[in-house]
This record gives structure tokens, C-alpha cells and sequence, in this order.
């Protein structure tokens, strides 16, 4: 415990930490030096630094460690965030976001071809309907790309999920008083059976994930590439240990491809296409978020990042901009020092007193 208030203290975090130089050094010569005992590793490894590697590179644990401290008691008792309504959220919030300034989504049509020039380069898509929409780059999943297309992506790997809804809480179940309605779930190698560590989240109501008075569990672990094991096999004893049979409502397994997070991702703009990678294996944005801005920084060099939303009063919307034209039309001073007004759909001439030289006097106009 002294130490997880010694590493929270800014004057250690200066005195202790920046001073000295950890790039290129482990991860275990960190511990080393401030003399953790072996249980303390497991914990700080298990709870702050959460990575399945044995020893990973000594400013990436603490970078993890820092973030970790940085966001206590800030969203809450856990220093983690989670939208409401799930993570599908958040693409939905950008496309509505960047539908303001331009952006043109087309829902419920699946892409049939991709069209290329004669010099091979990206000019466009052909949908389901037949017709062709042009475009000069093309961002595009590796679920959805073409096997030609996709880069060797390194650090690929297996993972098996598990997805289970419930009218009990894990916490109930394990006797735990929490009362959060986003819990994390970290499960250590060997703890219930398992052969490598199981992470996951629980979301009660609380989350609008499950409906009222359920939870919903999501679990996954990794598996070896060449593994026969099925999904149901690798996760089915945390799965029970967890849950209650009589409790369960649904539940279902499956597999993915996810990326190793510690590969870096570069955009390859080959043919004016680009591939993303695969989610990231693990409980943080921070890599999603830092591919999005080498894939914006590719196609719009020297141009801001996703810069912040501009005052909705301050915005000149197009509308706008006719409103004030239309208001300017039906208003105007002539030479002969009349004004000309629309009245019950007619224009007519008012008579201004003092001549072209005076100001317009206020002409009412009425309506049907």
C-alpha cells in the first residue's frame, strides 16, 4: 500500500521516475528498482499494467501506470469510462458529428466492387443497386477487404469470447459490495482453469447495455493461431464459475482476430486504398485513436485532428446565408427614394419621405 501512494505522489513520480531514463530497459528492471516484492508485481502487472506478456518494455508499464493513477476517482471509483448504450455509441456519434460539416453516410447498401483506374489507383465503388460512387481514397476494414488488398499484418492474434446475460451480478455471486454498472473482470492464468489470463466487463442496468433487473458478461482470452480448441472450450469453466445456470438466460461464444497491441500500425496508401487493423487486444482506445490520426494525417497532411467542436452560435449555416438574401431582396431602396415591398405575394412601391438621400422608412408587410 506504501507504495501505491508513493507512485501517486507528484513529488516521487518527479524525483523517482522522470529522472531517470527508461527507454530501452524492461519492465522487470522497473520493479527492481523500487524493490517490489514478487506478490506486489503480480498485482501492480495484474491491475495497472494488464498485459498477458511476460516482460514487456519498462516505459510502456509505466506509461499503463500512470494512466491508471492519473484517472482515480475521476469517472468514479474505477478510473475507467464507458459510453452508455455500449461502444456502438461512438461510431454513431461521429457520424453524426462529421455529418454537420459535410459528411455523407449511405445506410443499408452493401459495396459489390471497388473500381479502379487504368493506372490501378482507387476512383470509386459500385453498390448493390448498381450505382457508381466516385472517390479519390478508400478507408476500408480488413472484415470487408478483398484478400488481394490486405497487407501481412504482424502480430495478429486468436481470441475466444464469451457473451452471457444474466439476472444475477458477478459481484453477487462473488460476495463483492461494489456497486458500479461497468465492472472490470481479470482473471490470472491457472485462477479457474484457465491457461492464459481472462479479461472482460460485466454492465448492469445502470449502463443501458442489458435491459432492467440483467447484466450482461463479456469475457475473451487469447488462443494459440494452430489450436483445435473451440471457444466454448477455452472459456466454458469461467463462464460457469461466474454465472448461475438457473440465473442465465442467454449465452454464446465465438472467435475473433485482434491485434497484438504493442505492433505499430502505419497506413499503407497503396493504389489509394487503406486497410485498418484488426481491434486492439485490449481495454483502452488508445491505439484505435492513434491509427485514426496517422490514417486523417495521410490523407489530409497539415491538417487539424478531429479539432474541437465550434460554438453552435458562432456557425454560418447555409440556410442562414438565404434567409439574409431573400430578407435583402424584398427590401430595397430604389433611386426615386421609394422602397419596394412584398404584399400579399405583390411588389409595390412605398413612398419614403426625404428623397433617395433619407433612410427607408419601416414598411409592414402583410400576409394571407
Amino acid at each position: 500500500h506504501s507504495w501505491w501512494f508513493a507512485l501517486a505522489s507528484k513529488q516521487w513520480y518527479q524525483r523517482r521516475v522522470r529522472g531517470k531514463q527508461w527507454e530501452g530497459q524492461e519492465e522487470s528492471q522497473l520493479y527492481k528498482e523500487f524493490k517490489l516484492t514478487d506478490n506486489l508485481v503480480k498485482l501492480v502487472r495484474a491491475s495497472l499494467v494488464v498485459t498477458d506478456k511476460k516482460n514487456i518494455p519498462a516505459h510502456e508499464a509505466l506509461r499503463s501506470i500512470k494512466t491508471y493513477l492519473k484517472n482515480v476517482g475521476i469517472y468514479g471509483s474505477m478510473p475507467y469510462i464507458c459510453p452508455i448504450y455500449g461502444a456502438g455509441e461512438l461510431p454513431q456519434a461521429f457520424a453524426r458529428f462529421s455529418a454537420v460539416f459535410g459528411s455523407i453516410y449511405v445506410l443499408d447498401m452493401g459495396v459489390n466492387e471497388l473500381n479502379f483506374d487504368e493506372g490501378g489507383s482507387f476512383e470509386g465503388v459500385t453498390v448493390q443497386t448498381g450505382q457508381k460512387l466516385s472517390g479519390k481514397y478508400c478507408v476500408v476494414s480488413p472484415n470487408y477487404s478483398a484478400s488481394e488488398l490486405q497487407p501481412q499484418e504482424r502480430g495478429l492474434l486468436k481470441v475466444s469470447h464469451a457473451v452471457v446475460l444474466t439476472e444475477k451480478s458477478v459481484k453477487e455471486k462473488l460476495k463483492l459490495e461494489e456497486k458500479d454498472d461497468v465492472s472490470l473482470i481479470n482473471i490470472l492464468p491457472g485462477c479457474l482453469q484457465n491457461k492464459r489470463r481472462v479479461w472482460g466487463c460485466e454492465y448492469g442496468p445502470g449502463s443501458m447495455l442489458p435491459a432492467e433487473d440483467m447484466y450482461m458478461l463479456h469475457v475473451m482470452t487469447t488462443v494459440d493461431q494452430d489450436t483445435s480448441s473451440s471457444p466454448e472450450g477455452d472459456l466454458g469453466h469461467v463462464v460457469d464459475h461466474l454465472t448461475e445456470s438457473k440465473g442465465t438466460l442467454y449465452k454464446i461464444f465465438f472467435s475473433t482476430t485482434m491485434t497484438d497491441e504493442s505492433v505499430t500500425r502505419t497506413p499503407d496508401l497503396d493504389k489509394n486504398v487503406i486497410q485498418t487493423s484488426h481491434p486492439a487486444y485490449n481495454s483502452s482506445y488508445r491505439e484505435c485513436i492513434a491509427e485514426a490520426r496517422q490514417v486523417f494525417s495521410t490523407l489530409y497532411p497539415g491538417e487539424e485532428f478531429l479539432p474541437a467542436a465550434p460554438n453552435p452560435e458562432d456557425i454560418k449555416w447555409p440556410d442562414d446565408e438565404e434567409t439574409e438574401e431573400n430578407t435583402n431582396e424584398k427590401t430595397e431602396e430604389n433611386t426615386n427614394g421609394k422602397t419596394e415591398a412584398i404584399k400579399n405575394g405583390k411588389t409595390e412601391e412605398v413612398e419614403t419621405e426625404g428623397g433617395a438621400d433619407a433612410a427607408p422608412a419601416p414598411v409592414a408587410v402583410e400576409s394571407n
